[in-house]
């Protein structure tokens, strides 16, 4: 894949902490050295013609004044781990020809904020389904040794252009394996066969074999139309030795689907041989031993 952009010295990309770009957002801004926006995603429906008036917020939570600019990118992503893409696709409709801003770039002081209205016009005629584009505001910083650094921040732009579009999802997968080291992984797969995208709940619990929970996840993941999302759900810092069951459901398309519960144990090599693998032993010495006497006997 092609980097988002280039300059002639040194470019750094920050990662977007988007709703689509992770599994949900848990904090309110995506944040890029100090520089932060707010929401992170923004979903609409808009008539065919129609026109979304809306905005950003570009908040400066550092310790020194930026300069910023605003401009916008289509958006994707590639493979089941939702990976953004922020270039144009050949023969993709070109949203960005849709947006339009009041200001394109500003100075932001320290501790203040920027509101950035935009105007999102859906041409007459287009097809019904879905559309996304990325607004970030970007800064460019030139340290000392004259290494030029840019850093950005984005919301993702959903949009659902009404009409005769087909809603279709499914749970494709749960993956959970019995047998693990610490961290406890599971895997769910949720596929779109539908035109438009559709927000997700995943709720899964980890609890002991009393009921005792000991670890809850809980995401929002969009899941965009013909594509297959994979979301781990990893129980990070958890026990490193027990036994657990692991059990959730998931929202989409106004039902829910309960995940077969799945018992796991978690064990590094050592205490699998200590607990599996000693015991097997001392049976198959009892069996011999058997064997031998009643051998002995005849």
């Amino acid at each position: 894949m092609k980097h988002i952009f280039r300059n002639s010295v040194v470019t750094a990309t920050f990662a977007l902490l988007l709703a689509i770009g992770g599994f949900g957002v848990s904090s309110a801004h995506a944040a890029s050295g100090g520089l932060t926006v707010s929401p992170t995603s923004l979903d609409k429906t808009i008539a065919p013609g129609g026109t979304l008036n809306s905005e950003m917020l570009v908040i400066n939570q550092s310790e020194l004044d930026y300069n910023y600019k605003i401009y916008v990118t289509p958006y994707s992503v590639d493979g089941e781990e939702y990976k953004p893409y922020f270039n144009a696709i050949p023969g993709a409709t070109d949203v960005t020809k849709w947006f339009s801003f009041a200001k394109t770039q500003n100075t932001l002081k320290v501790g203040n904020q920027d509101s950035v209205p935009f105007t999102v016009k859906v041409p007459q005629g287009t097809g019904a389904g879905s559309y996304y584009a990325t607004i970030f505001a970007e800064t460019e910083d030139k340290g000392n040794n004259g290494v030029i650094t840019r850093k950005r921040v984005g919301m993702v732009v959903y949009i659902r252009v009404s009409g005769d579009a087909k809603e279709s999802g499914k749970v494709a997968s749960w993956d959970v394996p019995w047998m693990q080291e610490s961290p406890l992984t599971a895997t769910l797969k949720i596929a779109n066969e539908g035109s438009v995208h559709f927000q997700s709940k995943v709720n899964v619990t980890v609890s002991d074999l009393f009921g005792g929970v000991k670890f809850n996840y809980e995401r929002d993941p969009q899941i965009i139309p013909q594509k297959l999302r994979s979301i781990p759900i990893v129980w990070e810092n958890g026990s490193s030795f027990g036994l657990f069951k692991v059990e959730g459901e998931v929202s989409y398309l106004n039902k829910t689907e309960k995940l077969p519960m799945k018992i796991v144990f978690i064990a590094n090599m050592p205490m699998r041989i200590a607990t599996i693998g000693l015991p097997l032993l001392i049976i198959a010495g009892l069996i011999f031993l058997g064997r031998k006497r009643v051998a002995e006997k005849k």
